[in-house]
């Protein structure tokens, strides 16, 4: 047993007082820092996106207590009422907001601020319609007169190639469906007479799906590609070289898309719509070039997103009534149609398009715009080669 003298005790029980307090405030510091972590890993975060300039209202259960937000630049919050609170953005970045009620809970938001077109994409579903409907009628009268001195024929009896040395007649084989030969039980007379009248409607129809970035542009083409000769001059002593150019055709679709806010979208949208015309056809160095029968309409336009917009509905119509025949007689009434062929032909057709843009984030896809692959059937063959190559147990 020790004894100490009174200042020395003092000392001491200094000492353990000091240590006490060292001990404490370690245990409270730790109970400090378990109790943080505890109420970080309990409270979840909360991802809010918001577009500048957009509001977004929080409604609590309860009485809210106290808010705060770190980046005030970026986003504010504000409180509407004891139960209602607004939160504001601001300006592109990023912040944390923190909303404490009433009943000792509390929300944790993680706040992305950015411009509208930022990482967006634009899908157009583009519907093409055209509907024709196509008529024609042919009456062809033909006839010949020959004898031992004189010879008058039309039609397709202006020569001789329709009769053989025997005597036979050989039709063309373009013919209509309807036709009539005879000889009117005369020997030096012949006649022949074409009929045919024909009506069809005909449907094209695209459904074309882009997508494209902001600002960028998307084209479409349904149809195919013409070869095109173009004759090059050639010297007095050599001939002219012919190169090939090609031409597309058919529905074509060419767009360029632009994000003005979160609910409006600047389209500059090209529809085409052309086919082959082998009525205006040329022929070229032996070559037979058609023409071309194009539709086609340049617009830039605002639309809203998710909305459709008929952007044309185009009508065109055209008749053709040709008579051929001699000259004179093919006027005489009645009897002048024996010396004339008549050919009606109309062809009608109507064009619409529909266009209907979408926004897209590529970071947040639709669920119809991921394609969901089947999980991979090759595993178990190569499971099943690996366990053939291994040698046998001994």
């Amino acid at each position: 047993m020790f004894s100490t003298s009174q200042p020395e005790k003092k000392g001491v029980l200094r000492h353990i007082a000091g240590a006490a307090r060292l001990v404490g405030a370690t245990w409270f510091m730790a109970g400090t820092v378990a109790f943080a972590q505890t109420s970080l890993q309990t409270v979840p975060v909360t991802p809010l996106d918001l577009p500048i300039g957009r509001s977004f209202p929080i409604r609590a259960d309860t009485t809210v207590t106290r808010v705060s937000i770190v980046n005030q630049a970026v986003a504010d919050v504000v409180v509407v009422s004891d139960r209602e609170v607004v939160i504001n953005s601001l300006a592109p970045g990023e912040t944390d907001a923190i909303i404490w009620l009433a009943n000792g809970t509390r929300t944790h938001y993680r706040i992305s601020v950015h411009s509208p077109a930022d990482r967006k994409q634009i899908s157009i579903s583009v519907h093409f319609a055209e509907v024709r409907r196509d008529a024609l009628r042919e009456i062809g009268v033909s006839g010949i007169w020959r004898d031992d001195r004189s010879r008058v024929g039309t039609g397709i009896f202006r020569g001789d190639e329709r009769f053989t040395e025997d005597g036979k007649i050989t039709l063309p084989p373009n013919t209509g469906f309807g036709t009539f030969l005879s000889d009117l039980s005369t020997d030096n007379l012949l006649a022949f007479l074409d009929l045919q009248e024909q009506k069809g409607n005909a449907r094209f129809l695209a459904e074309p799906n882009l997508m494209a970035g902001n600002k960028d542009s998307a084209t479409f083409l349904a149809g195919g590609e013409l070869p095109i000769p173009i004759v090059q001059g050639g010297s007095g002593t050599g001939g002219a070289a012919v190169t090939l150019t090609y031409r597309e055709f058919g529905i074509r679709l060419k767009f360029i898309g632009e994000i003005i806010s979160d609910s409006l979208i600047k389209l500059q949208i090209t529809p085409e719509v052309s086919s082959l015309d082998f009525a205006n056809a040329i022929t070229l160095q032996g070559f037979r070039v058609p023409a071309f029968r194009t539709r086609r309409v340049n617009s830039t336009l605002d639309v809203r997103r998710n909305q459709s917009l008929i952007i044309s509905g185009m009508f065109a119509g055209e008749d053709e009534n040709v008579r051929t025949g001699l000259p004179l007689l093919m006027n005489i009434p009645i009897l002048g149609q024996l010396f004339s062929s008549t050919r009606f032909q109309r062809n009608e057709s109507e064009l619409l398009v529909v266009v209907t843009p979408v926004v897209i984030d590529p970071l947040n896809p639709r669920p119809g715009d991921t394609l969901r692959l089947p999980s991979d059937t090759t595993r178990p063959a190569i499971d099943a080669l690996g366990r053939r190559r291994r040698p046998p147990p001994q």
